[in-house]
């Protein structure tokens, strides 16, 4: 059930200009240091590092062996990006939204978000470590996905399609949508933290 994670080593990175991003295929260069924000809309990105910017988007935009540490926005426009193999570190977005996007084999380690949105998204082997949340959409097709020391106000589970994730490493408040939580795999502490809300989606009253 853990996601697959894949290593991966980037070689010597080149200083990457504001200017690289305007072209379609970016390679083997390091963004890092900006004042104002990023965009890199519909570029591939392949081995490339970000360090230190704003990124206010990247729809449609492909990351392949890509690393984002202290990298941030008040809101990321992210829908329908694809990110395979990578790595994103000590980042905080006040939203992320990734709407319709691919995410294969990628690690957010010690990451704060405000909104994640994983709506229409499918997602695989994705892991989540050490990363605060104050609520996470999950209405899309997720596959191995694993949390590790995180934590989450709320959980929206409505039209998700789940398979293999587990979420006993995810300290949440609150769930909506608990049909939504078909095939994930939860701890006995946090059945006991859903079974108001279970009750109420199927007509049971509770006494006093």
């Amino acid at each position: 059930m853990a996601p697959r994670i894949r290593r991966f080593t980037l070689p010597e990175l080149a200083r990457g200009y504001r200017g690289d991003l305007g072209d379609d295929y970016i390679e083997l260069l390091h963004f890092r240091d900006f004042d104002a924000p990023l965009a890199a809309d519909g570029a591939r990105l392949e081995e490339c590092r970000f360090s230190s910017v704003q990124i206010e988007s990247v729809r449609n935009a492909r990351l392949i062996q890509c690393e984002l540490e202290q990298a941030g926005a008040p809101a990321l426009q992210a829908a329908g990006v694809f990110l395979n193999d990578v790595r994103v570190n000590h980042s905080r977005f006040g939203s992320a939204d990734f709407a319709e996007a691919q995410l294969d084999g990628v690690v957010f380690e010690n990451c704060k978000f405000g909104w994640l949105n994983l709506r229409g998204a499918t997602v695989r082997d994705v892991l989540f470590r050490n990363c605060q949340f104050e609520e996470i959409d999950l209405g899309g097709r997720i596959q191995r996905l694993g949390f590790a020391d995180s934590r989450a106000g709320q959980i929206n589970c409505h039209g998700a399609q789940l398979r293999e994730v587990d979420l006993q490493g995810l300290d949440f408040a609150d769930v909506e949508g608990v049909d939504g939580l078909r095939g994930a795999q939860i701890s006995s502490l946090q059945l006991g933290l859903l079974g108001e809300a279970m009750a109420s989606h199927l007509g049971i009253k509770l006494g006093s």
